[in-house]
């Protein structure tokens, strides 16, 4: 997710529990998967991310501030629906066959 990963860029998968969850962590940010079902044999994908800034440099915080608040919402909004495309296109080949 970074031109360059480095180990304050890269989010690296901490920790999981299988069919569960998923939390992904960089020194700053975490952002975490969680898998709930909603009945009627049904699995909602809820998302989470959580950042700092750092206020001692104003201009990056900001610029992180209106990255994550506007930037993001387009961006996970996108892979969640291609996720969703691809959980029910499985779905659907499973039933199938």
């Amino acid at each position: 997710m970074a031109p360059t990963p480095s180990e304050t860029t890269a989010l690296k998968v901490d920790s999981f529990q299988l069919n569960s969850w998923m939390l992904w962590r960089k020194p700053n940010s975490t952002w975490v998967w969680t898998l709930a079902e909603i009945g009627d044999g049904k699995t909602r994908l809820v998302t989470r991310v959580r950042a700092l800034h750092d206020w001692h440099k104003p201009a990056t915080a900001v610029f992180g501030v209106l990255l994550m608040e506007f930037g993001d919402v387009a961006m996970m909004r996108r892979m969640l629906l291609g996720i969703k495309e691809r959980a029910e296109a499985l779905h659907r080949r499973s039933a199938s066959g």
